[in-house]
């Protein structure tokens, strides 16, 4: 009888968390290179075993971590771990980061990233890829933002907070939290074995899920870090900043925040105005106070749509605010980063407003409409709602006339009766 012990099954593979010991450098221009050949970016197709390929780019991403938090704590930020009070690192907790000085700040910037991506990261195809470490993470952002005024009569920077969207189960083997894809490449008792489980042993308090994180950020941390007087900024990118909107539209929160927030940027959120409740925040803060950044083919910073929506654009602006172009035409990961300076600078227009008024945004008389594309024929696709065009018989519908298809309804040439053709197997051979 064939046994197969446990011990024969191939083990899990290793990979260092280190980038020169993965074979990476960050080169002068701030990208992550092979070391053995200066040209290539990373590699993730290590292996025709899909195992191998996840768990290297586990090791990676967490070697990547390590950078972009070493830099974050170099531009004045602290790293906080949740829940508050938390001092034995080996309990779950979630990290945080947090300006060491956010208690004397008059304006703090708070930042809910994707729910899929690590504390710090923007896009992975941007920091292991042409950009940089950078550019592709949160330390672009928070130098920028240490550029701005807090208010007219405060020349300091704002304070700042990165909540953790994606990293929220917590991983006992490293004694930190991870996403969901990080979460599945951790280490397995072989390489085979169907997974790693989740459970409650794998839960934060207060952080179970995405919005019981914001919850925690909004009704713990803020409270605790930021004083009372202090204005706040939101900026949320995709499913985060429909998380942040979900959070605020319910009626009890808002009637606690909506003397305190100043603007809302939602980037690459695609929360619809309609299923908002809450007809203050829905229908008057983010008419006057917020704006979308979507995906589209325009340069960063077009008006795309008013509050009310531009049904003359593919491009998705039932949001209820103002809708902008990012400048990205795809990916919602890359929106923060195309269209960094004109959400921050909008952050820093709204932080500018003299004291004693109220910020608002203008009224936008918008005419933008998607280019219309022809094809090769002449025909504008653009138009196949219409109802002026749609009982147009077009060039296929003649046709259909001409061969006589059209009034056999069967495809066959010329209306001519199907044939039954009879196929049967070959005698077999005696």
């Amino acid at each position: 009888m064939f046994r197969r012990k446990w011990s024969g099954l191939p083990a899990d593979p290793q990979f260092p968390c280190d980038l020169k010991e993965l074979g990476y450098f960050i080169n002068k221009d701030d990208e992550i290179r092979a070391i053995d050949n200066p040209d290539n970016y990373f590699k993730f197709f290590l292996s025709r075993n899909p195992r191998w390929n996840d768990r290297q780019r586990f090791a990676m991403n967490q070697a990547i971590q390590k950078v972009i938090w070493e830099r974050l704590e170099n531009l004045g930020l602290k790293k906080e771990l949740l829940p508050l009070g938390t001092s034995d690192p080996s309990k779950p907790h979630v990290p945080i980061f947090v300006s060491k000085e956010i208690a004397s700040k008059s304006r703090v910037v708070v930042i809910f990233g994707e729910t899929v991506q690590d504390l710090g990261a923007l896009a992975h195809r941007v920091i292991g890829g042409p950009g940089g470490v950078n550019k592709g993470s949160m330390v672009s952002i928070v130098t920028e933002l240490l550029k701005q005024r807090s208010s007219p009569s405060d020349p300091s920077p704002p304070g700042i907070i990165l909540a953790n969207m994606g990293e929220l189960i917590w991983w006992p083997g490293g004694n930190r939290t991870l996403s969901r894809s990080a979460f599945d490449a951790t280490p397995m008792k072989s390489a085979v074995h169907n997974g790693n489980q989740f459970s409650k042993k794998n839960e934060v308090p207060g952080n179970e899920t995405f919005m019981r994180h914001v919850n925690h950020i909004f009704d713990t941390v803020i409270p605790h870090f930021v004083n009372e007087r202090a204005g706040i900024d939101i900026i949320g990118v995709g499913d985060g900043a429909d998380t942040v909107e979900r959070y605020l539209d319910l009626f009890p929160v808002w009637e606690i925040w909506k003397k305190r927030i100043n603007c809302l940027a939602l980037v690459g959120g695609l929360h619809p105005i309609w299923e908002l409740k809450n007809e203050e925040f829905g229908h008057h803060f983010l008419r006057n106070k917020a704006r979308a950044y979507a995906t589209s083919n325009e340069p960063a910073g077009m008006v795309l749509s008013g509050p009310d929506g531009n049904p003359k654009t593919s491009t998705f602006t039932q949001i209820g605010c103002p809708v902008f172009s990012s400048g990205e035409p795809y990916y919602t990961e890359l929106t923060l980063i195309m269209a960094r300076d004109v959400v921050l600078d909008w952050l820093q227009e709204v932080s500018m407003t003299p004291e004693g008024k109220e910020y608002a945004n203008p009224k936008f008389h918008v005419e933008f409409a998607d280019p219309v594309v022809e094809d090769g024929d002449g025909h504008d696709w653009s138009q196949w709602q219409n109802d002026e065009t749609a009982g147009e018989i077009d060039d296929s519908e003649e046709a259909k006339d001409r061969d006589g298809t059209k009034e056999s309804g069967s495809g066959n040439l010329g209306g001519e009766e199907p044939r039954l053709i009879v196929v049967g197997r070959p005698p077999k051979a005696e």
